[in-house]
Formats: structure tokens, C-alpha cells, sequence
């Protein structure tokens, strides 16, 4: 698309909608439901997602979503009506690949969270050229959002959220303890004395002091989720810049590893995933590292009948770190109108009458950097209890650049190297395993799978719908009725 071309956009919009359903193979957005795109008296209605979580999509809020969407996006498009659908979580691939085989539509754009980024990287169109003939300004968004998305010099998605992980903590708990509330300035050994403090058995009931951000992995997400970002607080990495050696052997990274391995050997700490662990409510955790959805959690489940507060993460030994959690949108590169895909992934991260209703809506730090203390004076406008939080916790790592989040895929063999954990983390967790041992046996394991230079393939459209063809076809074969029955 052109620079300055928004006029001759709409004229296309206009065409599209026209050519009717012959024309219309495309859906806009993240998790494909049921709905097709339809012409209703010479209106392209177009099946449309905007990544929501932390909230509960009853009826209430669905309504409240398609009438902001109608008096916005659909008002300015005419002959086009995008109508939300309330999916949960956004896109995956297994969704796309199974409503595409279905005979469904290829979805426009992608949208989900950060985990599902390396799954869907094959899918998506690089962004740059559409930036840059919209004269978008990428300081929008901080070097450390954008660098997440970046692949070999080319950006494939724009982040839907901004803020960094912070700690919720238990002023109350601390008070009963007698122990003194965190200087947001603290470091790591500051907040190991003060864990390793608040870490007690009341009534023969075990109480944490803190979570750590990662937890033991599982079959499914084996790789620990945050290790990359705090292992680099400490001077290590997680991978070298070319994606082709694991690097967590180096003194940095476990030193790291130590430090908050020992919390959780030492009963100090339980795991953390990004969202507040429930013993923050009951009191059995004094302090808890969640992303967004620990905000409208606290206001529901704390509000006013606790004392309470945020900090930010304690400074690491070498740099400062505060743990992104990006979810995204992008287009799809497979979707045949680049130009409606486009005007979509607009309104969605770009545009800013979405993101400041998703504020309201949600609690939810926006995606772009410079509304960040808009937010915060929002947060405060909208819940009272809140008018008296620390939640420059939240925003002052993206704002000074120390936002982090490193995508944990390799170059070559990518999903062989991420099943090395699968053996090794576990064992470490549970103290099975020291962590120079487990460090070094990861990185000697994925090492020798990068080294063979293997990429595996990327998967095409058709390569996926075919595979999920044999899949249902052997289903069916499982569930058909014996023969002669």
C-alpha cells in the first residue's frame, strides 16, 4: 500500500464487499469460530477477533465489544462490518489448520499470546513495508517490544500489550511479621532476605514467600516461560543471538539458576506462569510475579479488604530486568486480501480508540509505550482502590527499555532442541539435578542438535490441512461401527 493511500484503501474496501461471496475467502483475526464471511445487502460481514483476556466474555461484555467495534472501525469502512466473535485466548494453529480443513476460511490475521509466537512465525508477513508506507513511527513501541517480534531484520507482529511483569505483594502479612515493605529500588539480595523472612508455617500450613517466574515445565510447555529474561539480569543467555547455541553453560546463567532454584529447593518459593498464584488470596504467598490479569485479579479478589501493593522486580546483578509478556497480532501470510488484513491489524495495535477502551475494559496495560501513563491515571479513574498502587511497577521497565522477553526457539531443529527440556528441567526442579549439571547437559544436548544444520520444515497451508485430514479420517476410522453391525 502506498504512503497517503487511505482513500484509494477505502475504494478497494468498497470493491471487495461488491464482488460477493465468491470473492470472500478470507476472515479477519485470531481463533477461526464457525462464521464466514457473508455479503448481507452489499455489506461484507467479516468475522473478527481483538485479543481479550483477564476477563470473563459473558454476554454483557460481548455486546459492549461489537457496539464499540460497530461505532469505530465498522463507521469508518463502508461496506465492510467486522463482528467480533468472542473467542478465548486467541489463535493457534491447531484452530486455523482445523477450521481451514473443514473448508472454512483463511483467517487475515493471527492473534495470540507470546507462547504461540514461534508456532505461528511461519504464517505471518513481515510488517515493515507497511509501516513504512503508512509513515507509522515504530517509537510507538519500545526496542524491547519490537526486537521480540523481529526475526532476521524483518518484523512479523506488533505487540497488543506493553507492560512488564511486576510482584504483587501482602502489606498486611508484612505488617504481621513485623517486616518492612520493599524500596522499589531493591536488589535480588534484597528480596531474598525478605523472602526467606516472610517464609514461615502458621498452624502447620506452609506459607511462601514469593514465586519464581518460571515454573517446573510440563509436557506440553517444557521450556520454563521467563527463564530467558531473568538469566539475562544475571549476564547469561538463553541462546546466542543467531538462535543456533544454547548458552545457558555460561557463569551467568547459573548463577541464575541458583539463585532462584534455591528459593524453590529451600521451601522459599513456588512456581509463577504469568498469572497470580492462588495463595496470594488465601495468604499462603507473600509475594506473587504475575502479568495483566494479576491487576483485575487483585481489585477482585483483594480490593479493599486487604493491605496491598506492587513493586517492580528486583534489579539482577548485571542489568535490570523487567519480563514482557507480548501477545501480538500480525497478518496472515497466506490471506488473500493483504489490504482488509492490513486496515484491521490498524485498528487492532496501532489506532488508539481500541486500546484505550481496552483499558477500561480490561484493566490491560495498552501495546503502545507512550500511553502507558495514560493508563495508569486511567486505572486509577476506573478503580478507586487502585488510586494509592505503585503501578509505575508495572510501566517504568518498557518505559526505560528494560523490558524483556526472549521468544526460547532455535534456528535449526527448533522443536527436537525444545524437547531436550522435556528430560531435564523437571528433574532440576525437583532437586534431582544441580544446575550447573542440568545447565550444561541442556546446552551440550541442543548444541548437537543445532549443529547439524537441520531446519525442519516450515509447514505450508496444505501440508497442515493434509495432516489434519488423516487425523480426522483415522478418528473416524476409530469411533465407525464394527463391520456387519
Amino acid at each position: 500500500m502506498r504512503a497517503g493511500s487511505a482513500r484509494c484503501s477505502r475504494r478497494a474496501l468498497l470493491r471487495t464487499a461488491a464482488l460477493g461471496a465468491a470473492a470472500l475467502g478470507v476472515a479477519a483475526c485470531g481463533t477461526p469460530g464457525t462464521a464466514h464471511p457473508t455479503v448481507q445487502h452489499a455489506v461484507l460481514n467479516v468475522p473478527f477477533e481483538l485479543y481479550v483476556v483477564g476477563i470473563p466474555l459473558n454476554s454483557s461484555v460481548t455486546a459492549l465489544i461489537q457496539q464499540f467495534v460497530d461505532s469505530t472501525f465498522n463507521a469508518r469502512h463502508r461496506g465492510v462490518r467486522a463482528v467480533w466473535q468472542p473467542q478465548a485466548g486467541g489463535a493457534n494453529l491447531s484452530a486455523v489448520v482445523t477450521a481451514m480443513a473443514a473448508g472454512g476460511p483463511v483467517p487475515a490475521l493471527l492473534t495470540g499470546p507470546g507462547g504461540s509466537w514461534p508456532t505461528l512465525l511461519p504464517f505471518l508477513a513481515p510488517l515493515d513495508s507497511y509501516l513504512r508506507a503508512q509513515n507509522v513511527n515504530s517509537s510507538l513501541w519500545s526496542p524491547g517490544q519490537l526486537s521480540a517480534f523481529r526475526v532476521a531484520g524483518a518484523l512479523y507482529a506488533l505487540p497488543n500489550n506493553a507492560a512488564s511483569e511486576a510482584y504483587l505483594y501482602r502489606q498486611d502479612i508484612l505488617d504481621a511479621l513485623g517486616l518492612p515493605y520493599p524500596d522499589p529500588a531493591w536488589t535480588y539480595l534484597d528480596a531474598q532476605r525478605l523472602w526467606q523472612a516472610c517464609t514461615s508455617n502458621p498452624g502447620g500450613v506452609h506459607r511462601f514467600g514469593c514465586t519464581v517466574p518460571f515454573g517446573p515445565g510440563t509436557a506440553a510447555n517444557p521450556v520454563p516461560e521467563g527463564l530467558a529474561a531473568v538469566v539475562h539480569g544475571f549476564g547469561g543467555a538463553f541462546r546466542s543471538a543467531d538462535h543456533t547455541r544454547c548458552l545457558l553453560s555460561e557463569p551467568g546463567s547459573i548463577r541464575c539458576g541458583e539463585y532462584f532454584l534455591d528459593l524453590v529447593w529451600s521451601g522459599v518459593a513456588t512456581s509463577g506462569d504469568g498469572y497470580p498464584n492462588p495463595g496470594i488470596f488465601s495468604g499462603q504467598v507473600v509475594f506473587t510475579q504475575g502479568a495483566a490479569p494479576t491487576i483485575i485479579e487483585a481489585v477482585q479478589k483483594l480490593g479493599s479488604g486487604a493491605k496491598w501493593d506492587f513493586v517492580p522486580y528486583p534489579s539482577f546483578p548485571v542489568r535490570p530486568v523487567g519480563i514482557l509478556h507480548d501477545n501480538f497480532y500480525g497478518i496472515n501470510a497466506l490471506a488473500p486480501n493483504k489490504e482488509l488484513a492490513w486496515e484491521l491489524l490498524r485498528f487492532a495495535a496501532i489506532d488508539t480508540e481500541w486500546t484505550r477502551f481496552y483499558m477500561r475494559l480490561a484493566l490491560a496495560p495498552p501495546g503502545q509505550a507512550p500511553l502507558l501513563e495514560e493508563w495508569e491515571v486511567v486505572l486509577r479513574s476506573v478503580a478507586p482502590v487502585l488510586q494509592t498502587k505503585a503501578l509505575s511497577a508495572w510501566t517504568e521497565p518498557t518505559r526505560r527499555g528494560d523490558g524483556f522477553y526472549d521468544y526460547e526457539f532455535f534456528r535449526y531443529l527448533p522443536l527436537q532442541a525444545v524437547a531436550a527440556f522435556g528430560g531435564i528441567w523437571p528433574r532440576m526442579w525437583n532437586h534431582q539435578l544441580d544446575v550447573a549439571a542440568g545447565f550444561g547437559q541442556l546446552a551440550a544436548q541442543i548444541d548437537a542438535i543445532e549443529a547439524t544444520g537441520a531446519s525442519e520444515p516450515a509447514p505450508t497451508a496444505a501440508s497442515l490441512i493434509a495432516a489434519q485430514k488423516k487425523r480426522l479420517q483415522r478418528l473416524a476410522a476409530m469411533f465407525a461401527p464394527p463391520a456387519g453391525s
